[in-house]
């Protein structure tokens, strides 16, 4: 009686493990997905419109001094245009660098879930779900 249910009881073990598989690796892509850094994760009211943050005119300079090597590569005509408000062009996103943490220290803090980056000659702050920039510097100006 018990070898007639086998043929059942294998058939159902292998769905049960295609499915786990299935779903394991749909786990995997969305972790690699970009997103906030653990302990960022965006709470609801977080992001709104009264989330400010102002570069100092004296930011610029440190900036530029830690930037150096790499202003002096950048094309002019052809980096993106980046504006507050606006979110980053999706073909850049992978391209934005965080600040290292020497020149964050000279910097304003962003506002809590707020990233700092960097990519060819601007400094960002962005929300790092959605990529829309709170404001920008143009290093190079």
């Amino acid at each position: 009686m018990r070898t007639r249910h086998l043929p059942v009881i294998i058939k159902h073990t292998v769905m049960v493990l295609a499915t786990c598989a299935t779903l394991g690796a749909a786990g995997l892509s969305q972790a690699q997905q970009p997103g906030p850094p653990p302990g960022h994760e965006q709470r609801g009211g977080e992001h709104g419109p009264d989330q400010r943050y102002e570069f100092r005119d004296a930011d610029r300079d440190q900036l530029r001094r830690h930037y150096d090597g790499d202003l002096r590569h950048v094309d002019r005509n052809r980096r993106p245009d980046f504006h507050a408000g606006q979110p980053v062009p999706s073909s850049y996103r992978g391209k934005i660098k965080p600040l290292p943490q020497d020149v964050r220290r000279g910097l304003p803090p962003p506002p809590r879930g707020y990233q700092m980056g960097y990519y060819g000659g601007y400094a960002v702050v962005y929300d790092p779900v959605s990529f829309t920039i709170l404001q920008v510097m143009d290093i190079l100006r």
